[in-house]
């Protein structure tokens, strides 16, 4: 095993010894100390609900009344009884119970059996998990999800409902309103911050004679936003699904200000005018998002919904400099490639490492992918995603171009690639070059991955290069190049050595070939909507020492 660097090793010691920090702070907040009662709910009246624009079904209304309850990709029978009483199938199974993003189920089935359960299930949360305390139900990205489903659906919730239940519940959304505002800085890093800001402002601007509450959440989420978003648009992360969790949340404030006759701030105007370029950047034109850094295949059934409020129309920018990605459109072929660095350690639990790994599609056809991320119940194979080999770039000897704080699938990222580096150029006729290079093995082995692509003007095929220049550390070093592909692509050996024909669904043929031996072999296509599907992976094998520059090309030949 290699050992840690001086310097990761340090980074390491802060990050650990600022989650116990964190965690100590958060047990306080919802300790005796830090629990606030809600004295002046009664002043305050509930005016407006901003919008929950998460797809609804109300046919998922039957299930929960039948008291079936589908969460995380798990199924649980309550028979009758109270959801809240069973014993939960797993941790991410109770966090959405708890986080009543399904509430919207019900106000789509708009029944007068729906208002009820909807009332008889708060209400029955509120008895029992009413006071902040441990576990999942008070983790703060769950209490701020919870917040603002209550507020979405309040409609819902409080039709029928009589003085005392509408009282109990304005005390409930500012007794989270207390505890988000105690406990945000005790969260982690990242996305938890910036939905507990979302949720505090929410509340204020729902809710009269809470304008310092407003104040205080707006401010906060300026700072989490001028943090979090990156000018290219991207989030610090570098998972794109980020931006979908962020704008979910983000677009329905945006109404509520204008609801309250309020400007928002120009710091979140320009935080959203550049997210919504990006959610196309990351996007194939079968609407699917790339496979990076984690992204859910779930995600990409809210783009839509999120674009409609992209009145500007923006179009992706080609290179997300700050973001580390790049992206080619030519003719009908679309290449994004993965150019960029780690995120900081406390923000890594689900970044790749994926470096100079790619995706191509022509028209609505995606060819080349990379793995993706499974549901997260999956951890063994979700830990699997995240190494360089379930990414179409190079590996050496087998290794990661990232090393991970333990076996863990939600490990952070200790050491990685320290330079990333492009160069883009547009030549006169038209073609697109791009010279990417990672340092992310040059400690282990004292070898760089430069990649070099060449994308033809019309779109009919990429060349592409990878090369391992440096001092190697000892004398053969075994490289794989790998190239996954979409389940639904056929690929056959061709005529010639080295040759792969890949027919794609609607019948168009792309021919691979390569200077390198080469296999075609089993893969996966991991996705926490539809689960595993098989499929294959082109891969080139050979020795550093004996072929250091391997060329390949993918041409369309019909």
């Amino acid at each position: 095993m290699i050992a840690i660097a001086p310097g990761d090793r340090f980074r390491l010691a802060l990050h650990r010894a600022g989650r116990v920090g964190r965690k100590l702070r958060q047990g306080a907040a919802a300790g005796p100390i830090g629990r606030w009662r809600a004295r002046r709910g009664g002043a305050s009246e509930l005016v407006i609900a901003p919008p929950d624009i998460r797809t609804a079904d109300p046919t998922v209304a039957l299930d929960i009344y039948a008291g079936r309850y589908v969460f995380a990709g798990q199924v649980l029978e309550s028979e009758g009884g109270s959801p809240f009483h069973a014993v939960p199938p797993s941790q991410d199974w109770l966090r959405e119970l708890h986080g009543f993003g399904w509430l919207r189920h019900l106000r789509a089935a708009d029944t007068p059996l729906a208002r009820s359960n909807a009332r008889a299930v708060v209400s029955d949360w509120q008895k029992l998990f009413g006071k902040p305390a441990g576990g999942p139900a008070w983790e703060t990205e769950v209490a701020a999800q919870r917040a603002l489903s209550l507020l979405a659906q309040s409609p819902l919730i409080l039709a029928d409902a009589d003085h005392g239940g509408y009282r109990r519940f304005v005390r409930c959304l500012l007794g989270h309103a207390a505890y988000l505002k105690n406990g945000i800085g005790a969260c982690e890093p990242g996305l938890p911050r910036l939905k507990a800001a979302i949720a505090m402002a929410a509340i204020g601007l729902s809710l009269t004679r809470q304008e310092r509450l407003a104040r205080a959440g707006l401010e906060r989420l300026d700072h989490e936003l001028e943090i979090q978003i990156l000018p290219d648009g991207g989030h610090v992360s570098r998972n794109p699904t980020a931006l979908v969790d962020a704008l979910v949340d983000l677009l329905p404030l945006r109404q509520a200000l204008v609801a309250r006759g309020q400007s928002p701030s120009p710091l979140l105007i320009g935080s959203i005018d550049r997210m919504l370029p990006m959610l196309r950047f990351f996007r194939h034109a079968d609407g699917s998002f790339a496979h990076f850094n984690g992204t859910a295949a779930s995600a990409s059934s809210l783009v839509p919904a999120l674009l409609a409020y992209d009145e500007a129309l923006g179009a992706p920018i080609s290179s997300a400099v700050y973001s580390g990605y790049e992206r080619v459109a030519a003719g009908g072929m679309l290449m994004l490639i993965d150019a960029g660095r780690p995120p900081p350690i406390a923000l890594s639990s689900q970044a790749h490492a994926g470096a100079l790994a790619f995706e191509l599609s022509s028209g609505a056809h995606r060819i080349v992918i990379n793995c993706g991320a499974p549901a997260a119940r999956h951890r063994e194979l979700r830990r699997a995603a995240r190494l360089t080999a379930a990414h179409s770039t190079a590996v050496l000897e087998d290794y990661s171009s990232c090393r991970f704080d333990g076996p863990e699938s939600d490990a952070h990222i200790v050491a990685g690639p320290r330079n990333a580096t492009v160069r883009r150029e547009r030549l006169s006729d038209g073609r697109v070059i791009l010279e990417l290079a990672q340092d992310g093995y040059q400690r282990r082995l004292g070898l760089v991955h430069q990649r070099r692509l060449v994308i033809a003007a019309d779109g009919s095929g990429v060349h592409g290069s990878d090369l391992f220049p440096g001092d190697a550390l000892q004398p053969v070093t075994h490289f794989a190049v790998r190239f996954h592909l979409h389940p639904t692509v056929k690929a056959v050996p061709a005529d010639l050595p080295n040759n792969v024909d890949l027919t794609l669904p609607n019948g168009e043929v792309w021919r691979f070939e390569a200077s390198a031996p080469t296999t075609i072999e089993d893969s996966v296509m991991l996705s926490d909507v539809v689960g595993t599907r098989r499929t294959h992976q082109i891969v080139l094998r050979d020795v550093v020492q004996k072929n250091p520059a391997i060329g390949w090309r993918f041409e369309r030949i019909r």
